[in-house]
C-alpha cells in the first residue's frame, strides 16, 4: 500500500481533482471517513451518485463506504496535505528525533503532550469550529513526519455514538493504538475507555492512548494515566 500510495498516476490525480472541484462531495467524504457518520446508501441522491460515478463510493453492508483501503489512504493524504498547507506551523513541535527512544520505540506519550502544547499555543476559542471539524486530521498531520520512513499508520473509523477514530501505528517492531474522539461527557468517556481496552486485547497490547478533543468553555488541557481491566490508558485532553 505504501508503494502504491507513493505513485503519481491519472487515477489518483482524478480522485483528488474530483474532490477539489466538488465541495459537497468533499464534505460527504469527510463525514464518512473522518467523522464516522453513517450515511445510508441511496444512489439517487445527486452527490452520492457523483461519488459512485467517480469510483470513490460503493455500497457497504448497511451504509455508504469508500471504495477500498487504497482510495481511503489517498484521500487521507490529500486532506492532510491541505491541513499542512493551511494550518499553523508544526515544525517546532514535531521534530522526529525528539520522539525516538534508544531501543527504536516511539515515545507516544511525548508525542501526545507535544501535540497538546501545539494546540494550546497555536489555537484559541475562535478556532473551535475549525478544530471540531479538522482536529483529527490535525493530529494525523502532526504525527505523519514522525513515523514516515519507518512506520505505518492504519486508520479505522469506529461506527458508534462516539464516532471515534482509531489509529494503529506500527514502528519498527512496536505497535501502538491511539483513539481520537470528541468529549461527550463522563458516561461516553467511560464506555470509550472500556472499548479501547477490548481493542487492546484483540491486538495483544497492555497500553493504549486516548486523544480527547474537548470543546467545553471550562475545559482543561490535562493528561491522565489510569488502569482499567489490567490495561494502562494514557489520555491527553485538548
Amino acid at each position: 500500500m505504501k508503494i502504491i500510495n507513493e505513485e503519481v498516476n491519472t487515477l489518483f490525480e482524478s480522485i483528488v481533482k474530483n474532490l477539489e472541484n466538488n465541495n459537497e462531495l468533499y464534505q460527504l467524504v469527510t463525514r464518512i471517513l473522518i467523522e464516522g457518520e453513517q450515511i445510508g446508501f441511496n444512489p439517487l441522491a445527486p452527490v452520492i451518485s457523483i461519488g459512485l460515478i467517480y469510483g470513490i463510493f460503493k455500497k457497504g453492508k448497511d451504509r455508504l463506504v469508500i471504495s477500498n483501503k487504497i482510495f481511503e489512504e489517498i484521500i487521507y493524504n490529500y486532506m492532510i496535505s491541505k491541513i499542512r498547507i493551511s494550518g499553523k506551523n508544526m515544525s517546532l513541535y514535531n521534530i522526529k528525533s525528539k520522539f525516538i527512544k534508544e531501543n527504536g520505540e516511539l515515545d507516544i506519550e511525548k508525542i501526545l503532550k507535544n501535540f497538546q502544547q501545539f494546540m494550546k499555543e497555536q489555537y484559541s476559542s475562535k478556532d473551535e469550529e475549525f478544530i471540531e471539524h479538522h482536529g483529527r486530521l490535525l493530529f494525523l498531520t502532526f504525527i505523519k513526519p514522525i513515523i514516515n520512513g519507518t512506520g505505518f499508520d492504519f486508520k479505522e473509523v469506529q461506527i458508534s455514538e462516539e464516532k471515534r477514530l482509531d489509529l494503529v501505528i506500527t514502528y519498527n517492531k512496536f505497535k501502538y493504538i491511539i483513539e481520537m474522539k470528541i468529549w461527550r461527557g463522563p458516561k461516553y468517556h467511560e464506555d470509550g475507555v472500556k472499548q479501547l481496552c477490548d481493542y487492546l486485547d484483540i491486538h495483544g497490547l497492555h497500553k493504549g492512548y486516548l486523544l480527547v478533543f474537548n470543546f467545553n468553555k471550562n475545559k482543561e488541557f490535562k493528561e491522565e494515566l489510569i488502569n482499567v481491566k489490567g490495561k494502562d490508558i494514557f489520555s491527553v485532553f485538548v
